[in-house]
C-alpha cells in the first residue's frame, strides 16, 4: 500500500507540473495583462489612395497633406525617406514621397504613412515634427513599421 500511494503522489505532482503553467497564464491574463504598444504617430485604418494615386507598382509612400507650406513638407519628407534609406542600408528605395496630392478636405493636414495597398497607417502631426526630438521619434517609428513589414512593397 506504500507503493501506491508514492505512485499517486507522483501521478498528483506531474499533473499539477502540466496544470500549474495553465492557471498562471490565466491569472496573468486577467490581472497583469500588459497594455498595447505606444505610436508616437496616430494611428490609422483607413483606406486613403485610389489604385490610381499609387503611381504605378505599390510601395510605401509618405504623404503630405494640408494647405499651408505643402512644398516644405515635401522636402522635409524627401530628407526622412532618404535617411531612412541609408540607415536601413537598402539600394532600392522602399518608402516613396508623394507630391502633395488633393485628398478629402475633412482629413486633419499632416504627413501620412501610406501602405502599399492604399490604406493610411500614421499620421504626424506639423507640432509633432516641428521639433527634432519629434522629427526623430517619427522617423524611428516609420523605420520599425518598415522593417517589421518586409513583404508588403
Amino acid at each position: 500500500m506504500h507503493t501506491k500511494a508514492k505512485q499517486r503522489m507522483v501521478l498528483i505532482a506531474i499533473l499539477g507540473l502540466c496544470i500549474l503553467p495553465l492557471l498562471l497564464a490565466q491569472a496573468a491574463w486577467q490581472w497583469a495583462r500588459p497594455s498595447g504598444g505606444k505610436s508616437y504617430g496616430q494611428l490609422l485604418a483607413q483606406p486613403l489612395l485610389s489604385a490610381s494615386q499609387l503611381n504605378g507598382r505599390p510601395q510605401w509612400q509618405l504623404l503630405a497633406h494640408g494647405d499651408a507650406a505643402c512644398g516644405e513638407r515635401t522636402q522635409q519628407l524627401t530628407q526622412i525617406a532618404t535617411h531612412l534609406q541609408r540607415a536601413q542600408g537598402r539600394e532600392q528605395a522602399r518608402l516613396q514621397v508623394s507630391q502633395c496630392l488633393s485628398l478629402a478636405h475633412t482629413l486633419p493636414e499632416g504627413i501620412y504613412l501610406i501602405d502599399p495597398h492604399g490604406n493610411a497607417v500614421l499620421r504626424y502631426t506639423p507640432e509633432q515634427l516641428a521639433e527634432p526630438k519629434g522629427r526623430q521619434a517619427a522617423l524611428r517609428e516609420i523605420g520599425v513599421v518598415l522593417k517589421n513589414n518586409p513583404s508588403l512593397g
